[in-house]
Formats: structure tokens, sequence, C-alpha cells
């Protein structure tokens, strides 16, 4: 009775700004697609509990695993790649939202899974929306970084406390992508304190998306860039003057 729920088009709010891709493009490429991505799992989530829940749904061809980009440990997301579209199909609409081990896990199209997007792209190696939490998760790794600190007076923008690394590569499990080595070079000299941040609408990835919430139920948002061009020019001493 799965097909009766189906969509007529594939619905989506994530776009892996990443990819390469532009929105249109990226909604082209998941008419087709077999692959979802699957977020806020819990770190203890393993490999076979997936590959057992998402076979309800079809054959599964792989679960790729994410993990944290140092320690190779899981870090709450998954990519779940089937056969054929329409399983893929039949997973989005009979499990997105849904509990699994204790956790309202969401399951979305994606465009396909390339090396390196099994990395989490924090500062932690985990996904940014940890670095960024400030409550604790016992199913998430505890503690998050609390690098968003809300600012006083203004209840609706929160400032970035941690070092901020620009890279705009496409799936480089560095972190580091294709851009010239001078532009990493200026991104990567020491932290960068006081962008600020506002919450928007969402374009969850697993390095994009912030939520708003956090825990076992989280709402999902938007991770807007830096305001650019601030401080341009104020580099290390004597950069730019006599």
């Amino acid at each position: 009775m799965a097909h009766l729920y189906q969509e007529l088009a594939p619905a989506t709010q994530y776009v892996d700004k990443k990819s390469g891709m532009s929105k249109s493009k990226w909604l082209e490429a998941i008419k087709v697609s077999r692959t979802l991505y699957v977020g806020n799992l819990s770190f203890y989530t393993s490999e076979e509990q997936l590959h057992e829940l998402f076979s309800k749904c079809g054959d599964v061809k792989r679960v790729v695993m994410g993990l944290n980009r140092y320690k190779k440990s899981p870090c709450g997301f998954c990519f779940v790649e089937f056969h054929t579209h329409e399983q893929a199909a039949q997973a989005v609409n009979l499990l997105n939202k849904t509990s699994f081990d204790d956790r309202l896990i969401r399951v979305d199209w994606d465009a396909g899974v390339s090396e390196g997007r099994q990395y989490g792209r924090g500062e932690s190696g985990n996904q940014w929306r940890d670095d960024f939490r400030g409550d604790y998760d016992v199913a998430r790794g505890g503690h998050g970084g609390n690098l968003l600190k809300k600012i006083e007076d203004q209840p609706d923008r929160q400032v970035y406390v941690g070092k901020l690394k620009n890279a705009h590569g496409r799936f480089n499990p560095n972190g580091l992508g294709d851009e010239p080595a001078a532009k990493r070079q200026r991104t990567d000299e020491g932290p960068t304190t006081g962008a600020i941040f506002k919450p928007g609408p969402s374009f969850d990835g697993f390095g994009g998306g912030l939520p708003m919430t956090f825990g076992a139920h989280a709402a999902y948002g938007f991770f807007p860039g830096a305001d650019k061009g601030k401080g341009k020019g104020k580099g290390k001493k004597g950069k730019g003057k006599p």
C-alpha cells in the first residue's frame, strides 16, 4: 500500500551546496536518483541496523556511514543507496520523520555519493550542527561545541566564535578544496570570530544546514555564510601598509 503515499515528484529541501551543481540541476538529478540522505541519527546506530530498516522498503545496494573526519567514527548521518528509484521513493515516503533508535530521523533525496562526502565538515570533524549546538545530547557525542552564541538584544541573531574555515572545495575529506592556494592560506591563518548568522530556510546537507533546535527531534534551519568582506585588508601586520 506504500504506493498510495508516493508523491508525483520528489519533494526535497536538502541541497548540498558543495556538490558543484546548481539547485535546478540538483533537483533534476534526484528525479532519477536511487540514493537517500539520512540525518539526525544516533552516533551509536550501526550500519546493520540501518540496512535492516531500509530493506523493508526495497533491495538496499549499500549503506555509507557518515564519519568524523578525524576519528573515522560514526557521527550521526548516512547515505542509503537502493537498486531502483522506486524503492528509494518508498523509503522517503514511509520513513522520513519516523522514530528510529529513539530519534526522529530525516530521510531525504540525494543526488549520489562521491568519495569524501561521508566525512563531517564541522571543525570537530563531526557535522556543523553538533559544533554549533550548546546542549548535551548523549546520543550525539555529549556536549555540543557551542560555537554559536546568542547576541544580547538581538534574539534572531547569533555570533560564530569558532575558527572559521571557508573551504569551498568539492567533497574533499580534508576540508580543503580546489580554490587557489593563496586563498586557502588566507582563510586558514587563524581564528576568525564575530561572524554573524541569521536563521533562515533549510538547505540542510551534513554541513550546510543548522538545526534551530537540537536533540532527538531536531528542526532544521539554514547556515548562511559569514559577512563577506568584513575586515578585508586587515590581515597580518605589515600587509598592504608601508
